[in-house]
C-alpha cells in the first residue's frame, strides 16, 4: 500500500532537472559535441549569418514581430489603475531606446535559445537635472528605468544554478569581456528563452533541427562551387622533359619545374591570363626536330553533362532548413508546384508560432520587468497592469465579412452591439464609433421602424422590419 505524502514533503522538491543544474554551462544537455557551450552559440551564429534561406526566415520574423502594436491594460476600470497604466506606459516611452529595438534584440533568443538584459534604473527626477543617470521627462520621484543592457550571448560564461531546483541565481560573464568575473543577479535580469528542455536555462535554439540540413547543404555548396569553377577553367596539365621531373635534376631544372608548377597552379582568369612558354621542339632519334615542343599547357574539361545535378539536392536541404523553422512558404514559387490554399495554411501556421514568440516576450517583460518594478516602487501590486501585445498580422476581412453575413443570415444582429463593432472597426484599421452620434442614429432607425409599421399598407401577416419579430398587421383586419 502506498505511504500517504506529508505537508512537509510535498513542499520539498527532490529530483533535479538535468546536467545543466550542475554544470550551469550552456546546452550541458546537448548530445552533439559541436552544439554544446560556446561552440553552440558560435554555430548558430554562423548559421544565422551565412545562410540565405535562415538569414530571409530571421529576417522576416523580426521585421513582422517589431511592428506588432502593445496595449497597457489596467487592472481594473478604477482610476488609480488607470493612472498606473499610464505610469508604465511612461516608463517604457522614457528609456534611452525604444521598446521596438528591445524587443528586435530579444527575438535574438530565436537563434541562440536564450538572450539576456540587465536592467538598469533610474530615478526619474525630471529633465534639467544634469545627471544623465536621473534624466526623464517626469519628475515624480519615483524609479523608472533607464535602459535594457543587451548582454550578448557569447559573453555568458555559465548560469549561476540552485543546485537542487535549477533556479537561475544569476548569470556569469566572461573574463574577457571584464577584469574580473561578472556576474549578474536574476532580480536585474530579463531572461528570455524558447522550448527549453529540462528547464535548461540556455533554451534551445530554433535552428537546432535545421543544422543537420545546414552542414549537408554548406558542403554541397562548396562542392558546386569547385565544379562550376573546374568546369569553367579547366584542370591545366603541363608537359616538360623528363629529365626536368628525375630525381637526380640540377638546380636550374629543379627552379623551373617549380616555376612551371606555379604557372599551372594559378592558371586562371583575371588572375594569370598567359603562360610564357619556350619554342623549342623536341628531336626524334636522327637529330631532326618534331611537331613537339619541349613544354606544353593543356586544359581538361568535361565532355557532356554531369551525371549527378546537384542543385534539386541544394534545393531540397534549403526546403528542410525552411521547413524546420515552420517557414516553408517562403519556398513556394520557387518550382512549378504549389497552390494559393496551401500557401496561405502555410504562412498562418508561421504567423501562429509568430505569436506564440511575441506573447513569450511580453510574458517576461511583464514577469520580470514590472514585478520588479512595482516592487522597487513600493506600489501596490492589485494595481499592477498587464502589457498585452496586439495581432501579428492583419485579419483576413474577406473571411470576416462572409463570417459576419453568415451570422446576419442566421437572424444574429449585432449592430446593437457597439462594443462588438468597436472590435471589428479596431479589427479593420478604421475608427472607433463615436457613441452619443451611433446611438441616435440607432435610436433614429428604431422610430423610423415604429413608424413605418404604423402606416404600413401591405398585405396581412407580413412583417415591416427585420428587428419585429411578430408580423404587422392592418388596421381593421384580423
Amino acid at each position: 500500500m502506498q505511504k500517504p505524502i506529508s505537508e512537509a514533503s510535498a513542499k520539498q522538491e527532490l529530483g533535479v532537472g538535468g546536467l545543466h543544474t550542475q554544470e550551469g554551462s550552456i546546452r550541458s544537455d546537448e548530445f552533439l559535441r559541436e552544439l554544446k557551450g560556446h561552440k553552440a552559440i558560435e554555430k548558430f551564429r554562423e548559421m544565422r549569418d551565412n545562410d540565405s534561406t535562415i538569414g530571409a526566415v530571421m529576417y522576416a520574423t523580426e521585421q513582422v514581430l517589431r511592428d506588432v502594436p502593445f496595449e497597457v491594460k489596467p487592472a481594473d476600470d478604477s482610476d488609480a489603475a488607470k493612472r498606473e497604466a499610464e505610469f508604465v506606459e511612461q516608463v517604457l516611452s522614457d528609456m534611452d531606446h525604444t521598446l521596438d529595438d528591445h524587443i528586435s534584440e530579444a527575438l535574438s533568443s530565436l537563434s541562440y535559445g536564450f538572450s539576456l538584459f540587465e536592467v538598469v534604473y533610474k530615478r526619474r527626477e525630471g529633465s534639467k537635472t544634469t545627471n544623465p543617470k536621473k534624466f526623464s521627462k517626469y519628475n515624480d520621484g519615483r524609479l523608472g528605468i533607464r535602459k535594457l543592457a543587451s548582454r550578448a550571448q557569447w559573453t555568458v560564461e555559465s548560469f549561476d544554478l540552485e543546485k537542487q531546483t535549477g533556479e537561475v541565481l544569476g548569470v556569469f560573464q566572461r573574463k574577457n569581456y571584464g577584469v574580473n568575473d561578472n556576474f549578474i543577479p536574476s532580480s536585474k535580469l530579463l531572461h528570455y528563452k524558447t522550448t527549453t528542455t529540462n528547464c535548461d536555462p540556455s533554451g534551445r535554439s530554433i535552428l537546432r533541427n535545421a543544422y543537420k540540413a545546414y552542414t549537408y547543404l554548406t558542403k554541397l555548396q562548396n562542392v558546386e562551387a569547385i565544379a562550376v569553377e573546374r568546369e569553367l577553367h579547366g584542370i591545366p596539365i603541363g608537359r616538360m622533359p623528363a629529365e626536368y621531373l628525375a630525381s637526380d635534376a640540377s638546380a636550374g631544372q629543379v627552379a623551373l619545374r617549380n616555376k612551371f608548377e606555379g604557372i599551372l597552379r594559378d592558371l586562371k582568369n583575371n588572375e594569370q591570363g598567359y603562360a610564357l612558354l619556350p619554342s623549342d621542339l623536341y628531336v626524334d632519334v636522327d637529330g631532326k626536330p618534331t611537331d613537339q615542343r619541349l613544354m606544353d599547357i593543356e586544359l581538361i574539361t568535361s565532355n557532356g553533362t554531369r551525371n549527378i545535378d546537384i542543385h534539386p539536392i541544394i534545393t531540397r536541404y534549403q526546403h528542410d532548413i525552411a521547413r524546420s523553422v515552420m517557414a516553408e512558404f517562403l519556398m513556394l514559387g520557387a518550382s512549378s508546384t504549389g497552390s494559393y490554399a496551401l500557401s496561405k495554411s502555410k504562412t498562418d501556421l508561421f504567423l501562429r508560432a509568430l505569436e506564440s514568440y511575441i506573447n513569450a516576450i511580453y510574458d517576461v517583460i511583464n514577469k520580470q520587468l514590472l514585478e520588479p518594478l512595482w516592487r522597487l516602487n513600493g506600489l501596490d501590486f492589485a494595481l499592477m497592469p498587464t502589457i498585452v501585445p496586439g495581432d501579428v498580422a492583419p485579419h483576413d476581412l474577406k473571411e470576416l465579412g462572409s463570417y459576419l453575413r453568415n451570422l446576419n443570415g442566421a437572424d444574429i444582429n449585432l449592430a446593437d452591439q457597439a462594443d462588438i463593432v468597436d472590435a471589428l472597426l479596431t479589427t479593420a484599421e478604421l475608427p472607433t464609433l463615436d457613441r452619443e452620434t451611433y446611438e441616435a442614429g440607432r435610436e433614429l432607425q428604431r422610430q423610423t421602424a415604429l413608424a413605418r409599421n404604423d402606416y404600413y399598407d401591405g398585405p396581412d401577416g407580413l412583417p415591416t422590419d427585420d428587428n419585429s419579430p411578430e408580423p404587422v398587421q392592418r388596421p381593421g383586419s384580423k
